[in-house]
């Protein structure tokens, strides 16, 4: 006779979070009054493209910029690459040399990689430090005449680490260069505005928030100049052509909102998480290594390693075991590649290892405590054998 079913935990919320019961209502109600086309002209349209104004006002108005600045794309990759590819294309010939992050998530290096190759850019990748940190002197030695762009994360998909973005768009801005930010992970952890970050670019992935998945959001500072490799349409001021996913970003609109007014409380919540599962992981397995700085760290994430054990062996022995985790992003978990963030921030031989576990707002102190029990099982079942 089987014993009482495990309760079932997640903590892979930087790869996708729940959907806020708030958006999913939203989402139903949506599909079923705003089925219209938002670019036809008759009421049904109207109505449509009034519930597709209110949500883009939503955005525009909390992130500081102007509606028609405001772009809704298929997903966060995609908004990366409409803001990579579009500025890039619109870049002046003397200024052609493009500036990012090692530890960019692949959706930012890898278009600029792309355009390297073809001839488009100069690409240079900026070094980090042993946090994972650009520093500022290493920004300002390396900017060139030529710069054009600059692309900095706000918070590491992988380890978490907080970016001194609003002291580096200065310096950019300085040499004339524009900046873009993917603040993906950032989103409904930290606040978010462009005239406070003092951006160019901005990108947000609404599922990381709670919202639905398949959009993006793209905000961008007035006047800077946006092509697209996208088909053209008449939608999204030409940007992403194609009928708008009404109900998608109506409740897109819902989470964010409901993520901004628990901003500053979830994060007290997730620190004081993140502070008890690397105690427990300290005083369960004291050979834990861990790639998160406690200084520079978003709340909530927790990036860690153990030695001679793959962080993909780990993976699944912890959903044998009903814990949801990630070994890196989510990008590259299914192949467990090795982390170039880990071997950026000098831990090279911890790239094949890491174990990365992320929490949100539902989870709690007793989650963590199991979490910690059941690792610890884990970690000594994978070493038995």
């Amino acid at each position: 006779m089987s014993g009482p079913a495990r309760e079932r935990l997640y903590f892979d919320w930087a790869a996708t979070a729940p959907l806020r019961p708030e958006a999913k209502a939203a989402l139903l109600e949506a599909l079923c009054d705003d089925y219209g086309n938002a670019s036809s002209a008759h009421a049904f349209g109207r109505h449509a493209r009034a519930a597709l104004q209110r949500a883009r006002r939503t955005f525009s108005d909390s992130l500081g910029v102007a509606r028609d600045d405001l772009f809704f794309l298929g997903n966060g990759s995609e908004a990366n690459l409409v803001a990579l590819d579009g500025s890039v294309s619109d870049l002046p010939r003397d200024r052609r040399h493009v500036l990012a992050s090692a530890i960019e998530h692949p959706s930012v290096l890898e278009p600029l990689e792309r355009a390297a190759r073809n001839g488009a850019i100069e690409l240079e990748t900026l070094p980090v430090d042993r946090f994972g940190r650009v520093a500022a002197e290493e920004l300002a030695r390396r900017l060139r005449p030529t710069t054009g762009l600059v692309s900095v994360q706000l918070v590491n998909h992988e380890i978490g680490t907080v970016q001194p973005v609003a002291e580096l768009a200065v310096l950019a801005h300085g040499h004339g260069a524009l900046f873009h930010c993917d603040a993906t992970q950032a989103a409904g952890k930290l606040d978010l505005a462009l005239p406070e970050l003092g951006v160019d670019l901005l990108v947000l992935s609404p599922h990381k928030f709670g919202g639905p998945r398949g959009i993006g959001v793209l905000a961008r500072r007035a006047g800077v100049e946006l092509g697209t490799p996208l088909s053209p349409g008449r939608q999204e001021q030409g940007v992403r052509g194609g009928t708008e996913d009404v109900a998608t970003i109506v409740a897109a609109a819902v989470a964010w909102q409901s993520a901004r007014a628990e901003l500053h409380a979830l994060a007290a919540s997730l620190r004081e998480l993140s502070a008890l599962l690397v105690a427990r992981l300290r005083e369960l397995l004291p050979d834990v290594t861990l790639h998160s700085s406690t200084e520079y760290g978003v709340p909530g994430l927790v990036n860690c390693s153990f030695a001679e054990l793959r962080g993909d062996w780990l993976v699944a022995a912890l959903d044998a075991l009903e814990v949801a985790a990630s070994h890196g992003s989510a990008c590259s978990t299914r192949a467990a590649l090795p982390s170039p963030v880990l071997s950026a921030i000098g831990a090279a031989d911890h790239s094949t290892r890491s174990l990365r576990f992320s929490m949100g707002r539902t989870t709690t102190r007793a989650n963590v405590e199991e979490l910690a029990r059941r690792l610890h099982a884990a970690v000594v079942s994978l070493r038995s054998r």
